[in-house]
């Protein structure tokens, strides 16, 4: 019985033949309707499972539930119209960024376009930054061979960079002791599978590695090329070196469409002009699907999966991990969606838990829930018996773009000659990037002809000078540079002891930041105990300043964040001069109807049942 067959047999039986499998294009192709997202990844699942195609693409639709819409700039201008770089790079995040970096060292015009008010917006500013060793990767696949190769590349990459560094190693274990006895068979494994550092830590040595982890514990292994990096560290740093190096960054930059003649694409039409590209490079991670089809490229379908992390308080660090402390195999809770979540002592101090793992047909929901950080926390709470929810004081979302194979996809065009895929970046993305980028460069190089035809940049230097860190220098460095400038001696974040110099810096440097959330990754001011409650309005005064805009115009994060209303005088004066008007103020006319109609809603049920409603603006 042919693949085909059998396959279309298997999910007639199980979707009561909503779906057809059928080959197009030397690619397996899935259709139909759907009801649930879930149903619909793992009838994905089950065609990709011995799938002789090259490729696989989903294509059920969900009938009761649609992606939310794309987040999209309010820029509209022709900026880069008529521009004709040799390598256009679509995608702000860590692969983006690398890529770009490690092209600048050749003779070429390059242009990286990024959605985002800033890089690092999505996936690569929302995990939880571990520097993997290897570990839980089939040995066979793409993740696992370039995750092996970052690995070896990143001390190096973070020197060049002054990005912060610590191989920490990374600690798993089991809750159950009855695999204690098994513990030092594993090592067997671990050589096998290339982690020839691997080590079994029986209890005693477990303790002095990691004091606080429970005495439940009974023995784990450790994998010391394991470690941390601030992820968004490094890709601001990425891309401020791209820069120094002649790279072109242009964000708020939305690809919209590609005009593809001869199995070459031709154009792409963004939100600030018409690009002509000799070759298109697609890193733009969960949308990386999107890309390909709008080149006539696509065959691979990305399945998102939505994980939450929670950031503990710098007060507890010393009741917690000091490296990577991983769980194997289900967490107490059995839950799935909590296998493998982590306890991770970061480069800046803080304690990170998580994350967990949620199938999503969402690609920009970063929203977060309570019941998530309470399991979060339940699930280490046998491990760390000091962990608490109240530690907590922030937590965040991300998105990863996981494919139906499970895996990433780094290839030219299956039908297209000047494209190239960077796609399904996810775990351990991070970890992979410079060893991404230098394989993207030599299909580049293949593109071009040669990597001597792509030429040597002159001027390419690899080094990246970090801003000046006052907090983390000595009592004579820290003096010498407020006496150069006093600007380092303001202090405008108390919690983290991040001055009004660092500030300005970050605003002045390569990748230009306009935004509170970007001077937030770039020196953590606001990243305290208070959450930005003590610092926020100076920083809105510096960036006002800095920027000569209104205050009010100044944002969180990107188009639709500003945090101020407006003029408060001018507001009362506007009111007063309106004051015979018998309108809700300043309410705008929608709010006004749904604060009406809601009304309407509670009245209703109040008389027409005779209980009391409850009112809820909001809604």
């Amino acid at each position: 019985m042919s693949f085909l067959k059998n396959l279309n047999k298997h999910l007639y039986k199980a979707y009561d033949g909503q779906v057809e499998a059928y080959e197009e294009g030397g690619c397996l192709v899935l259709s139909g309707e759907l009801k649930r997202w879930n149903d619909i990844v793992y009838a994905g699942q089950i065609a990709i499972e011995k799938n002789p195609y090259f490729g696989f693409v989903n294509e059920i639709v969900c009938t009761t539930e649609a992606a939310m819409p794309i987040r999209k700039p309010k820029i509209d201008d022709s900026s880069l119209e008529r521009e004709e770089p040799d390598v256009l790079i679509i995608g702000g995040g860590i692969i983006g960024c690398a890529i770009a970096r490690e092209l600048s060292r050749h003779k070429l015009n390059i242009l990286l376009v990024e959605k985002e008010h800033d890089v690092a917006m999505q996936a690569s500013g929302r995990n939880t930054g571990v520097v993997h060793s290897g570990v839980g990767l089939n040995k066979g696949s793409q993740r696992y061979r370039f995750s092996r190769l970052g690995n070896q590349m990143f001390p190096n990459l973070c020197k060049e960079l002054e990005v912060d560094y610590i191989r920490s190693g990374q600690i798993a274990y089991h809750y159950n002791r009855l695999w204690d006895a098994f513990m030092p068979l594993s090592s067997i494994y671990w050589k096998w599978l290339g982690i020839s550092d691997a080590r079994i830590l029986k209890r005693d040595d477990l303790s002095r590695y990691e004091p606080e982890l429970s005495n439940a514990i009974g023995s784990a292994v450790l994998f010391p090329s394991a470690g941390v990096v601030n992820p968004f560290d490094l890709t601001i740093a990425l891309a401020e070196n791209a820069a120094q190096n002649g790279v072109t960054i242009s964000l708020d930059t939305m690809v919209q469409s590609m005009t593809v003649e001869d199995s070459v694409i031709k154009s792409v039409k963004t939100n600030r002009g018409i690009i002509k590209p000799k070759l298109v490079i697609n890193a733009a991670g969960v949308f990386a699907e999107m890309i390909a089809a709008m080149a006539g490229d696509k065959f691979f379908s990305i399945h998102p999966k939505k994980g939450t992390t929670a950031v503990l308080d710098k007060k507890y660090v010393n009741k917690m991990s000091r490296t990577v402390v991983t769980t194997m195999g289900k967490s107490p809770t059995k839950k799935k969606h909590l296998k493998g979540t982590s306890v991770i002592r970061t480069v800046n101090g803080n304690t990170l838990v998580g994350p967990d793992s949620f199938e999503t047909i969402h690609k920009e929901d970063f929203s977060t829930s309570a019941l998530n950080l309470k399991e979060l926390i339940s699930s280490q709470a046998k491990a760390f018996p000091e962990i608490d929810q109240n530690q907590i004081i922030a937590y965040y979302s991300g998105i990863s773009a996981a494919t139906y194979e499970d895996d990433f996809i780094i290839s030219k065009g299956a039908y297209i000659v000047n494209i190239i895929h960077a796609a399904g970046m996810q775990f351990p993305g991070l970890t992979a990037s410079p060893a991404v980028a230098a394989e993207v460069v030599k299909l580049a190089a293949e593109f071009f002809g040669s990597i001597s035809s792509m030429g040597t940049n002159p001027d390419f230097n690899p080094i990246r000078s970090a801003p000046s860190r006052p907090s983390q220098m000595d009592d004579a460095a820290r003096s010498a540079l407020i006496e150069s400038n006093p600007d380092y001696g303001i202090i405008i974040c108390r919690c983290q002891g991040i001055s009004k110099g660092e500030i300005l810096n970050a605003m002045r440097r390569e990748v230009k930041c306009t935004s509170l959330d970007g001077i937030k990754r770039r020196v953590r001011a606001g990243m305290g105990r208070c959450q930005g409650s003590y610092c926020s309005t100076q920083i809105i005064d510096l960036l006002a300043s800095e920027t000569r805009l209104p205050p009010q115009n100044i944002r969180k994060s990107g188009s639709g964040s500003e945090k101020l209303y407006g003029n408060a005088k001018a507001l009362q004066q506007k009111r007063d001069s309106s004051a015979k008007d018998a309108s809700f103020g300043r309410t705008d006319p929608e709010t006004i109807a749904r604060l009406q109609t809601n009304a309407k809603r509670i009245l209703a049920a109040k008389y027409d049942s005779g209980k009391e409603a409850s009112s809820n603006v909001n809604e």
